[in-house]
């Protein structure tokens, strides 16, 4: 596994920060702003590692907050539970936000 850090996004030596793109990345890494503050750091859907099963929340919770599979009972902090860019009913769709400001 390897960790990408973007440069800049207002480094004059990155062409395509011109072109829509939020850190000048490849397209497969591209995020996106919701408004001032607010951005976009992965979509999917909640759904358990070890069995792959979806779950279905209500509202909003904390990347951090440990979550618990109501089939196998496996338990880990929400970010553990997205599946990205996979995701069957808008029951079980979620987007991963950071607020930056």
């Amino acid at each position: 596994m390897s960790l990408h850090l973007p440069t800049d996004p207002g480094d004059p030596g990155q062409p395509r920060t011109k072109l829509g793109r939020v850190d000048g990345s490849e397209a497969g890494a591209e995020r996106r702003l919701l408004r001032d503050g607010m951005q976009v750091l992965a979509h999917g859907a909640l759904v358990c590692p070890d069995c792959a099963l979806p779950l279905a929340i209500g509202g909003q919770v904390s990347a951090g907050m440990r979550l618990h599979c109501g089939f196998c009972d496996h338990a880990a902090a929400a970010r553990e539970f997205i599946a990205e860019d996979v995701y069957d009913t808008l029951a079980n769709e979620v987007y991963l936000v950071a607020r930056v400001a």
